[in-house]
């Protein structure tokens, strides 16, 4: 059997959906794979082809061009992995991890200095240099007994339902000033806002094509899931993007959202795992959390510029190894500077711990006390808690 590890063609399109598809159980309409074609780069793709079964395509990965914040604001070239597959037929080859690291050369290439994915399984990436660095929420809000406190109730007014052309523009432009408040997140450029617009402009199963919600300061959108229940209407509303800037947009849109006739449920995995709204009911309980699952996992290409870019809550001076190298991080809230050195570290941990630190969600303790990583001393310990934790925990409602 003879494997060739190589960047796909034009051509090759339909191949790639098809064996994505059996890989991950979802049918690539022909429409599907049209739509699909226009964000992706197949630059940035690698597939491994048998050359003795006319060169059929038994492995995939490939990469996004993004750009996701980090701690304190700034923005930083990322490639968002995705398409990772394998096909049955050829496991235990190690066909996945060469294909991977051939797209994280492709990465390394392009002067990404991060490298990032979400994960079909849980016991995957590890092994390949990845940390989970962001967790999603699973939520269930029951609206009928839902109700705002008096004291936060707003005239209505303040959001309109919106479609048509003009959607995408200006949730375009209220994306990027969100996307900047909350490290974890990634911008999108317009092929992407496109691609998403016409993704949800199709039913999905049971669903109903997306409705948006816009306020000046942030917007919403969801599908809803008839249920008549004998004449009893208890539709739920599956909430896919909570966007709000300001205090205001988040408690107008909320407000919007509850007050919807003929539904019993808004279900969703876009809010973080510091969302407000519990403080703004009357009963807190209604909104449940059903399920905590990881988010994006991070692989840290580049230590020097990753943590170089971002900000830190205190000033302080942590030396950190992972797998065998030093990186000497002199930080504040202001900016940092982050070089290889030879001195004693204070923290020691893996490329996959590193990963996890990035964006300021997972605490060093944590890592600690999970066998991750070990601290020099106590006074470290807590030292480092402080300064690569954020005061909002990171969250993206991207998913690539």
């Amino acid at each position: 059997m003879a494997i060739l590890i190589r960047t796909p063609t034009d051509d090759e399109w339909p191949a790639i959906c098809r064996a994505d598809g059996r890989a991950f159980g979802h049918h690539y309409s022909d429409e599907d794979i049209e739509i699909g074609r226009r964000i992706h780069d197949l630059s940035r793709f690698r597939v491994a082809v048998d050359d003795d079964n006319d060169d059929t395509i038994v492995s995939i990965a490939g990469s996004y061009a993004f750009d996701v914040t980090l701690p304190g604001g700034t923005t930083m070239p990322m490639g968002g992995v995705t398409w990772v597959s394998s096909a049955a037929t050829h496991r235990r080859q190690g066909l996945m991890r060469a294909v991977v690291e051939a797209v994280h050369q492709d990465i390394d290439d392009r002067g990404e200095p991060v490298a990032s994915l979400y994960s079909s399984e849980g016991g995957i990436y590890d092994r390949l240099g990845y940390g989970v660095a962001t967790q999603v929420r699973v939520t269930s809000i029951e609206t009928r007994r839902a109700q705002l406190r008096p004291e936060f109730a707003t005239p209505s007014g303040e959001v309109r339902f919106a479609d048509g052309d003009d959607v995408v523009g200006v949730m375009a432009e209220i994306w990027e000033r969100f996307r900047r408040c909350r490290s974890g997140e990634i911008g999108r450029d317009d092929a992407f806002h496109d691609f998403l617009y016409d993704l949800r402009s199709k039913p999905q199963g049971p669903m109903t094509p997306a409705f948006y919600l816009f306020h000046r300061d942030g917007f919403a959108v969801y599908r809803m899931e008839e249920d008549w229940h004998d004449g009893h209407p208890q539709h739920t509303v599956h909430l896919i993007e909570l966007v709000a800037i300001t205090a205001d947009a988040h408690l107008a849109l909320w407000q919007t959202m509850l007050a919807m006739d003929l539904v019993s449920t808004i279900k969703t995995r876009a809010l973080a795992a510091d969302e407000p709204l519990p403080h703004l009911l009357t009963n807190s309980r209604l909104v449940r959390t059903t399920e905590v699952n990881d988010g994006v996992w991070v692989n840290v290409r580049d230590v020097g510029i990753a943590f170089g870019n971002r900000t830190y809550r205190i000033a302080d001076k942590m030396i950190i190894e992972a797998d065998g190298r030093r990186w000497s991080i002199d930080g504040g809230p202001d900016g940092a500077s982050c070089k290889a050195v030879k001195s004693k570290p204070d923290l020691v941990t893996s490329a996959a711990g590193l990963g996890s630190l990035l964006y300021g969600g997972v605490a060093a303790s944590s890592l600690v006390a999970g066998r991750r990583m070990t601290a020099r001393n106590d006074d470290v310990l807590r030292r480092a808690d402080i300064f690569f934790t954020t005061a909002a925990t990171p969250h993206t409602q991207s998913f690539y």
